[in-house]
């Protein structure tokens, strides 16, 4: 299974406007996806060329909604149906007094890493996470929001490609190869890079803690993907984000600029009353229980907050 990730809309503080999320499923099977990229290449052909960017790619932001109608039907709804992961976030829901205690908790939590790291005499490693802190402490509302939304929606997803998998027969030949495609953008130096996965890593991490993946009773031992993850529901299955992760321009890769026009369509959709042929469409290929899930941060009490190194990803190696 390769999983596309892409996002839309402003993630401003205080927005009553839904930015968006979307991970697209698509089968990996060489007929399947071949007939995918297929399918999408024929689209894109039909396009204007006026509606092009700088680097030869078309965005869903550059689409009319007629354009849009016509990906639904014929990208995302013919076979080989693609799979929809869908999350939104507001700002309104979201204030800034509310995100700036996760961040501390977090900031607590990578303090403690690094002292940890250099009792133990991982100089390397500590100075690492060291500079992931203050990476982390400079990013503003919005790029915080975006990092919070990437690592919920890789662990939804994940969830609901294993159940997706399942529940199509066919989890002994693509979960073991599951890779993940995110548009290159969130990424401006090299050195972020290693700090994205350090982060999705450990977000993940603690994501999987509440929701684990459907792993069945009946799969044994010899399974591949029981084997890919070490046969943990929680502890090992960050790793998968190691070495299938890719962090990749759309321009290069199909996948993502189909998660690119789902999100689009969504956004018009909730935030402005349009694309309705083009939503429902694509609403029949969300996963799960079929909806939009929206990110709420719970409110913390600092005051009452005490560290817990076991709930405490920067903690571990």
């Amino acid at each position: 299974m390769i999983v596309a990730i892409d996002e839309s809309g402003s993630f401003e503080p205080e927005s009553a406007e839904r930015s968006f999320f979307v991970a697209v499923h698509l089968r990996q099977r060489k007929t399947l996806y071949d007939l995918k990229r297929r399918q999408h290449e024929a689209w894109e052909r039909s396009l204007p060329r006026s509606a092009k960017n700088a680097k030869g790619e078309f965005k869903g932001s550059a689409l009319n909604d007629d354009d849009l109608g016509r990906f639904a039907r014929q990208v995302v709804r013919s076979r080989p149906v693609i799979g929809i992961t869908p999350n939104a976030v507001r700002g309104l829901d979201n204030p800034p007094e509310i995100v700036d205690k996760h961040r501390a908790v977090v900031e607590i939590g990578t303090r403690e890493g690094v002292e940890l790291y250099n009792t133990q005499g991982k100089l390397a490693l500590g100075l690492t996470v060291n500079d992931f802190g203050n990476w982390y402490r400079n990013l503003g509302y919005v790029q915080y929001m975006k990092t919070r939304m990437l690592g919920w929606c890789i662990h939804t997803s994940l969830v609901n490609t294993v159940g997706h998998s399942i529940s199509g027969g066919y989890d002994r030949d693509e979960l073991p190869r599951i890779r993940y495609k995110i548009d290159r953008d969130f990424v401006t130096q090299p050195r972020h890079l290693v700090f994205w996965r350090i982060l999705l890593r450990n977000q993940i991490w603690n994501a999987s803690k509440y929701d684990p993946l459907p792993i069945l009773d009946s799969w044994k031992e010899d399974h591949p993907f029981l084997e890919t993850i070490d046969g943990e529901r929680h502890t090992s299955i960050t790793e998968i984000f190691e070495e299938r992760t890719e962090f990749l321009h759309s321009h290069q890769h199909f996948e993502i600029r189909i998660a690119d026009a789902v999100a689009t369509i969504l956004n018009r959709f909730f935030n402005q009353g349009r694309c309705t042929d083009a939503y429902r469409l694509v609403a029949e290929a969300f996963l799960r229980d079929g909806k939009v899930h929206q990110a709420v941060l719970n409110d913390l009490d600092l005051t009452a907050y005490r560290y817990d190194p076991a709930d405490n990803p920067w903690a571990r190696t």
